[in-house]
């Protein structure tokens, strides 16, 4: 793997991170995802 690919795809993944830790900060947008996970059962 090239240095500046494996540069992109620690960028994609950290950015990723970021977004998740993002959500978790807001405590309604996880109440609201969990309620819309136990619907589908």
């Amino acid at each position: 793997m090239t240095p500046r690919k494996r540069l992109l795809v620690i960028a994609v993944a950290a950015g990723a991170l970021a977004g998740v830790f993002m959500l978790y900060t807001q405590p309604h947008f996880m109440v609201q995802l969990a309620n819309q996970v136990w619907a589908c059962f």
